[in-house]
């Protein structure tokens, strides 16, 4: 069993150097899958170099350098590509973004564990942020069981992000997966446009469809740069809260009833409210062309 590491990048390969550089003293990480969108030749450059340093550091390389940007689905899916028809299918994938730094391999154990079983299709972990994020903040609320269950009444989903380890519906970045579940036709769904919001919830109904389970295990995590400039999804507040109320997909590929849409739609124009003006123009941007 190998473990990999897999990371979509774009335009950041300072931030993604810094990310790398955490993984040099590892003994339980065996490679890394990259796929650096670099529109910039100076960054193309600085990727290969930070590649290369990788390569020769001992560990296994897996990656593509584009000069286009691919955003967050097709860069993700891109990577899920490469490990399916490269690696075992009892090798791990671990989903990371190039903002994360590497605590250490004590932080790999326990997820080990839990994919050690057939009915595991997903460990997700958690991030701890080193600075607070002005834009667009997790929606978190870390009350034991409750958020699980009103994301169950509302249909909109709230992370509990401290308790567990539990079994939980949707769960938090990083990610784990043995490569044989994705084996199993499991994607990111490209119908997510702009900012790919609900991209990663829809991933995990996907594997609960199979009649897989989740995991949410808390000492699994990374450290969250929280860089607000550049990468696949980065936009300011007004453009986040604009695909937000602009993607109605996930409710309707899951076939949400009626009521739990309303309720999303009001809990996404109260978090406007709390979060000002930029948000407020958001949705009323979206509003306006819909």
């Amino acid at each position: 069993m190998k473990i990999f590491i897999a990371i979509p990048t774009y335009n950041r390969a300072q931030i993604f150097s810094l990310c790398k550089k955490s993984f040099l003293n590892s003994e339980f990480i065996s490679g890394f899958i990259v796929v650096a969108q670099a529109t910039v030749s100076k960054d193309a450059e600085k990727y290969a170099n930070a590649l290369k340093e990788l390569r020769d550091s001992g560990f296994e390389v897996l990656y593509q350098i584009t000069n286009t940007r691919l955003g967050s689905v097709g860069a993700r899916n891109r990577l899920v590509e490469i490990a399916v028809g490269t690696l075992a299918k009892s090798d791990i994938l671990i989903m990371y973004d190039d903002d994360f730094v590497y605590p250490g391999d004590y932080t790999i154990k326990p997820l080990l564990g839990w994919l050690n079983f057939s009915s595991i299709g997903m460990v997700g972990g958690r991030v701890i942020n080193l600075r607070r994020r002005r834009i667009d903040p997790d929606f978190a609320l870390n009350i034991d069981n409750l958020a699980d269950k009103l994301t169950e009444i509302t249909g909109f989903i709230l992370l509990n992000t401290r308790h567990g380890p539990r079994e939980a519906n949707y769960t938090s970045h990083p990610f784990a997966f043995r490569v044989e579940t994705l084996q199993k036709g499991i994607r990111y769904d490209e119908n997510y446009r702009g900012t790919g919001y609900r991209e990663e919830s829809d991933l995990q109904r996907q594997i609960k469809a199979l009649g897989l389970k989740m995991v949410f295990e808390p000492r699994f995590f990374a450290y969250h740069l929280a860089v607000e400039t550049g990468g696949n999804r980065y936009s300011d507040l007004q453009d986040r809260m604009y695909w937000k109320w602009r993607n109605p997909y996930f409710m309707e590929k899951w076939q949400y009833p009626v009521a739990k849409k309303v309720l999303s739609n009001v809990i996404l124009a109260t978090y406007a409210l709390l979060n000002g003006p930029p948000a407020i123009r958001g949705i009323m941007k979206a509003v306006k062309n819909r």
